[in-house]
């Protein structure tokens, strides 16, 4: 039971692999024809072979290992955090990888839950957002079906507090062992253990790589495994602790560097971290969806470019990515392949490079894309309002569902004619036994609503017809959105 002071797996753990990051990559950087270097990290969007950060990797030559173990592609997922070495033609957004990495960020034990979003696990506090993908094995698809006790596997993006802003959930497979990706602090080479956030290691008899005969210190970035968590103490007895290399020294000096992560450090637009790397910036360096002013903590962004002398990358291109906070669930209506776009809810949605793919409909194509679509299949499109103010929506994520007759749409509100109000130019009218929540356990009158939501994200569910949503459950809900 979780309850008792240690949590044990059952099954015997393999010979653990020291996984990349640890002790240097035996796979060449020579570059293919027209194609130069590259160490791309970010969340994979789709396969055949791997989407990571706009980017179509092949695959068929590569080395691919998830969290140290060599697998098949066929075992990773979208929304998990890659490690891609190799190489990049950057006018046509193609490359070969010849290295393929993926660790979660944590795998064990939920230890508290937070319905408006926070999980707690292995002493890391988890951020569940509109960027976060569900195993198909998590029931209903978001923090509901999950429970403590539930062991799971996360994939992330470190914020400035340590908190991981989960790109991907699912439930870890039997005889996994417990993990962790952190930096290390309060270490104490005399008792053996230091700190990830709230997590006490205690590697006393664990296999450690990558330290060169010296123990972790402070400010080290590092795998950790382990068999047994004391919930107690919130202490993870280790088997292997593993020095993490950073992209510039994995890259060994060799071409572009393209990284996805949160702005975890910012003293200034020439000198901040992302993901826990320093980067800097020039007068040519290029912005995209943004400015240089725009650049503050925790802002989700991609950073292309080479590292200098001193290991610092220099930003030949930043890029702001965000989550949105829309999300529309219904049949699609329209399709365009060519131009990239469909029609949910009478709402343009455009699909580029950085959009996740995912089917849980019953067909469960692996390759999903937006070939694969027909009309009338029920989509969940999260995504973001492009231009501001236009009612059109660039997606961020598009799933293809299982059938359903009931819809959904949330945004910001948007006052009409009482009582119908409106949400991204779509018509919502209140059905008159609607059941209308304010987003803290407790239930509203439609004119206390009305009032209330200005300035809010409201979700809505209901019935389709005649270009209208007859709402049949209304929420005020400011949590499934950009937040980190």
């Amino acid at each position: 039971m979780f309850g008792i002071k240690q949590i044990l797996l059952a099954t015997a753990i393999a010979a653990v692999v020291v996984a990349c990051g640890g002790g240097g990559s035996s796979a060449s950087m020579t570059p293919p024809s027209g194609m130069a270097p590259a160490m791309v990290t970010g969340v994979i969007t789709g396969f055949g072979s791997i989407y990571v950060n706009g980017t179509h990797f092949q695959t068929s030559s590569a080395v691919i290992r998830r969290n140290g173990q060599a697998v098949d592609q066929s075992k990773l997922a979208v929304g998990e955090v890659a490690r891609v070495k190799g190489s990049k033609d950057d006018t046509g957004g193609t490359g070969v990888a010849a290295e393929v990495d993926v660790d979660e960020s944590v795998i064990g034990p939920i230890t508290g839950i937070d319905p408006s979003g926070m999980l707690t696990v292995l002493g890391q506090t988890v951020k569940v957002n509109g960027g976060t993908s569900f195993g198909k094995d998590i029931q209903p698809a978001d923090i509901t079906g999950l429970k403590s006790g539930d062991v799971i596997e996360v994939d992330g993006l470190i914020d400035s507090s340590g908190a991981i802003a989960a790109t991907r959930i699912e439930r870890a497979s039997a005889g996994s062992p417990f993990q962790i990706l952190g930096t290390v602090s309060n270490s104490d080479s005399t008792m053996h253990t230091f700190k990830i956030n709230a997590l006490i290691v205690d590697y006393s008899s664990a296999n450690l790589s990558g330290f060169n005969n010296a123990a972790p210190s402070d400010g080290d970035a590092v795998e950790v495994q382990g068999t047994a968590f004391d919930t107690t103490t919130t202490t993870l007895k280790a088997t292997q602790v593993t020095r993490q290399m950073s992209d510039a020294e994995e890259a060994g000096g060799q071409g572009d560097i393209e990284r996805e992560g949160l702005i975890t450090r910012f003293a200034s637009a020439t000198d901040f971290d992302v993901a826990g790397e320093p980067v800097t910036t020039t007068s040519t360096t290029e912005y995209r969806n943004g400015s240089a002013s725009d650049l503050a903590l925790n802002d989700k962004v991609e950073v292309e470019g080479t590292p200098n002398g001193s290991n610092v990358l220099v930003a030949t291109v930043i890029s702001f990515e965000h989550n949105g906070n829309i999300e529309l669930e219904a049949p699609v209506t329209k399709i365009d392949t060519n131009a990239g776009t469909l029609m949910v809810l009478g709402v343009q949605v455009t699909v580029n490079a950085n959009t996740r793919f995912e089917d849980d409909s019953s067909a469960e194509v692996a390759m999903f894309n937006l070939n694969n679509l027909s009309v009338g299949d029920t989509v969940k499109v999260h995504g973001y309002e492009s231009p501001a103010g236009s009612g059109n929506v660039v997606a961020t994520r598009l799933e293809r569902e299982a059938p359903s007759t009931t819809v959904s749409v949330e945004g910001p509100f948007t006052a009409g004619t009482s009582p119908e109000f409106m949400v991204l130019g779509i018509t919502i009218d209140p059905a008159s036994m609607v059941t209308i929540s304010d987003g803290h356990g407790g239930t509203l009158d439609l004119a206390t609503f009305l009032a209330q939501a200005v300035g809010h994200v409201v979700k809505v569910q209901g019935m389709w017809s005649n270009n209208v949503v007859m709402a049949s459950e209304i929420a005020i809900d400011d949590h499934n959105g950009d937040e980190n």
